[in-house]
C-alpha cells in the first residue's frame, strides 16, 4: 500500500495528522478567539505539554479541543469530572489514553478534590516526562508498564467561577499551557451558522442580531430556572 504522511501546521507548531475518521458532523464556527486557542494548544502539544483552557461556561473550551482534534485527525475522548472520580479511576483512563494514543479532555477538572488533584498531577507528570524522553512505555502504577503512544495528549478545562472548586496545584500548572477563554462574538457565530444553512448576506446579518438580542433579553428578564439556557449552546 502507498504510505501517505501529512502534518498540520499551526503557527510554529507541526502536528502529525492522525487520519482518524471523524464522520460528517457539525463543525465549530471559527472566530478570533478560536484561532488564538488553537495556536496556544498546538504550541503546547509541540512542546510535549498539555492544554488548559480556562473560562466561564459557554465559551467553547471543550468544543475548541474537540475541533482541534478533528482538524488534526485525532480521536478526542471527553471525561466529565465530578466528586465521584478517584485516583484509581483516573489512572485507568490515563492508561487507556497512553495505549491508544488518543487525546483526553477532562472537563471541569477543578471539580475534583484537592487530594485527588495532587495524585493525578504525579501521574500526568510521569506521562509528560515519558513523552519528552520518547519512551515506549510508562509506569503509572504498580502493575506492568503501559505502552505509550507518542500521539497521546491530555487537556483539562476549568471554570473558576463556580463555588466549591479546587485550585489547580502548582505541580500541575507547570505541565499545562493555560489558555484564557472569554465570551465569543455571538452575532458573528449566529450569522455564520445562518450562512451555512443557506441564508444570504442580506438576511443573515439582521436575523443574527435579532436572535442574539432575543436570547439576551430572555436571559435578563426571565426568572432563573435550571432548565433555562440562553447561552451560546442554545443559540
Amino acid at each position: 500500500p502507498l504510505a501517505v504522511s501529512c502534518c498540520a501546521r499551526i503557527a510554529d507548531a507541526s502536528l502529525a495528522y492522525g487520519f482518524e475518521y471523524q464522520g460528517v458532523g457539525r463543525r465549530l464556527v471559527r472566530t478570533a478567539l478560536t484561532d488564538r486557542c488553537f495556536v496556544a494548544l498546538a504550541s503546547a502539544l509541540s512542546s510535549r505539554l498539555g492544554g488548559n483552557p480556562v473560562g466561564p461556561a459557554g465559551t467553547g473550551k471543550t468544543e475548541s479541543v474537540r475541533a482541534l482534534g478533528a482538524l488534526c485527525g485525532r480521536h478526542v475522548v471527553v471525561f466529565n469530572c465530578d466528586e465521584a472520580f478517584d485516583v484509581a479511576a483516573v489512572g485507568r483512563l490515563l492508561r487507556g489514553l497512553c495505549r491508544t494514543g488518543a487525546w483526553g479532555c477532562f472537563d471541569e477538572f477543578n471539580r475534583l478534590e484537592e487530594g485527588t488533584l495532587s495524585a493525578v498531577a504525579a501521574q500526568l507528570r510521569t506521562i509528560q516526562e515519558a513523552l519528552v524522553a520518547r519512551a515506549r512505555d510508562v509506569a503509572l502504577s504498580s502493575v506492568a508498564p503501559t505502552p505509550l503512544s507518542p500521539t497521546t495528549a491530555v487537556f483539562v478545562t476549568m471554570n473558576p467561577g463556580y463555588a466549591g472548586r479546587s485550585p489547580l496545584p502548582e505541580t500541575l500548572k507547570q505541565l499545562f499551557r493555560t489558555v484564557a477563554m472569554v465570551r465569543p462574538d455571538n452575532r458573528a457565530i449566529a450569522a455564520t451558522s445562518l450562512y451555512a444553512a443557506g441564508f444570504d448576506s442580506t438576511d443573515a446579518g439582521p436575523l443574527a442580531a435579532a436572535l442574539v438580542a432575543l436570547f439576551e433579553l430572555c436571559g435578563d428578564r426571565l426568572s432563573r430556572q435550571s432548565h433555562y439556557d440562553w447561552g451560546l449552546r442554545a443559540l
